[in-house]
């Protein structure tokens, strides 16, 4: 099984070694260890929790609470000793609820349950977003961020990209490039010319100006690039 990062908060420090134990057994190693409910809710809130295993009577904060005030939810097992909070658990949309002392049968099918919904999770998750593009430049293809990009241009004959790190000759249309380009960061301004619109540091007249580039803003599209900067 994938190692996931796990957190286990219980004011009994054999219960935890009691989970610690389950979860080596399953080939998941270092827990982070919480016998404080507070120190845990910082935890939650300052690292990417996977798995949590929380204990519901604890001083301070119970396991309950805890989950109340969690606004990125990690898989959540609770383990304790009482059955009555089961159906509040439940309502809190708790993965699983362990009720002590259980025994690793129990837990392991906890984890598989876990497994089968984190898998289901990923199948289901939208694709990530491309953060860069590929151009051809002379015989190579070299990937740009797209935060790097400020303007591209077309000449007669070649597409010039300009980026904060230099500028990339190509033999791409500026139309194919700019189709590979996410709509919300870029626009076509002017038949020659599609810019990065958080780089625009001034507009005067019909020119839009990147780091001192005048950039022309065709009159289709000088109200729209306008509309976008809040103008």
């Amino acid at each position: 099984m994938k190692a996931e990062k796990c957190l286990i908060v219980d004011d009994e420090p054999l219960a935890i070694n009691v989970i610690a134990g389950f979860l080596a057994r399953l080939g998941i190693r270092d827990p982070i260890r919480c016998t404080n409910s507070s120190e845990a809710l910082r935890l939650l809130q300052e690292q990417e929790i996977d798995i949590l295993f929380v204990d519901i009577r604890m001083p301070k904060l119970s396991g309950l609470d805890i989950i109340k005030t969690l606004s990125r939810r990690p898989f959540i097992v609770i383990t304790t000793a009482y059955r009555d909070y089961a159906v509040e658990g439940f309502n809190l949309e708790v993965h699983d609820y362990l009720v002590k002392p259980f025994s690793f049968t129990r837990f392991q099918q906890a984890m598989e349950k876990i497994h089968r919904l984190m898998d289901t999770a990923k199948e289901t998750a939208p694709p990530a977003e491309k953060e860069s593009l590929f151009l051809k430049v002379d015989r190579r293809w070299i990937k740009i961020p797209f935060a790097d990009i400020l303007y591209i241009e077309s000449r007669k004959d070649y597409v010039r990209v300009v980026t904060t790190a230099g500028e990339y000759i190509c033999l791409q249309s500026l139309t194919d490039i700019t189709a590979g380009l996410p709509p919300d960061r870029f626009a076509r301004v002017h038949r020659s010319f599609t810019i990065a619109m958080d780089r625009v540091e001034e507009v005067r007249h019909h020119d839009a100006y990147i780091r001192g580039k005048a950039i022309p803003l065709s009159r289709a599209h000088r109200q729209e690039v306008l509309r976008r900067l809040g103008l």
